[in-house]
């Protein structure tokens, strides 16, 4: 099983888990924090509260994203929604193998996918398509129509973004995300592209992520999202 350790910082004196843990108290309502500090800690990790936990918030959940095997988005939406198709396939990989040592290996590429679905935000907000995170948020339509709490809690995020991409100057044989950085990055994706989705224009009507696949829909899901959607829905 996994185990944490201190990361590389990506703000300098703190960690990768805690600037993910203040941005995520920043965004987060207490009663989400408590479920997310619960879903972190609890050993062995409990995937079926993963679900319950993404899908209370609105929009594409894990899922929600998909059915008949489909993404439900339009394809103009693609470089916005399809990283997320990627986190649920690394956390799916990571179940089925009952999170062991090799699951590790997964998290660098949640914590990128996720990161993914804002930099597709925020280069739709700006119509910046050709720019990085970073230099996209700086873009002067982009900081016109984003609030300022929210524009600094993404160019906070951005450094981990940033490290998730570059940085591979941790010792040898370690990962640089732990579990709970992986979670936490997700999450805190998941919550700013929320407040991202009514500035961007978006070809995909968001509100399908709102409707259950039908029962016909839903029996298409791989086995392992059906046991832990079952767990999760009977909580």
């Amino acid at each position: 099983m996994w185990n944490k350790k201190d990361n590389p910082s990506p703000v300098p004196g703190q960690t990768h888990t805690s600037v993910l843990w203040h941005l995520a108290k920043e965004i987060f309502a207490q009663d989400e924090i408590t479920m997310l500090d619960k879903l972190v800690r609890i050993s062995p990790f409990d995937a079926s509260l993963l679900y319950l936990l993404d899908n209370s918030l609105p929009g594409p959940s894990m899922t929600r994203m998909n059915c008949k095997n489909e993404g439900r988005y339009e394809i103009a939406d693609r470089d916005i929604f399809r990283p997320l198709q990627y986190c649920g396939m690394h956390f799916g990989i990571a179940i089925k193998n009952n999170w062991d040592d090799d699951s590790l290996w997964q998290m660098r590429s949640v914590v990128q996918m996720s990161s993914l679905h804002i930099e597709g935000l925020i280069k739709n907000i700006g119509s910046v398509f050709h720019l990085p995170l970073g230099a996209a948020l700086r873009n002067q339509i982009v900081k016109a129509k984003l609030d300022a709490l929210t524009w600094e809690q993404i160019a906070t995020y951005t450094h981990v973004y940033n490290d998730a991409k570059h940085n591979f100057g941790h010792e040898k044989d370690t990962h640089l995300f732990s579990v709970e950085d992986a979670v936490l990055a997700y999450f805190v994706c998941r919550k700013l592209g929320i407040k991202l989705y009514p500035f961007a224009d978006l070809a995909t009507d968001i509100t399908i992520f709102e409707k259950e696949c039908d029962e016909a829909e839903i029996s298409r899901m791989p086995q392992w999202i059906l046991d832990y959607h079952d767990k999760a829905t009977k909580r």
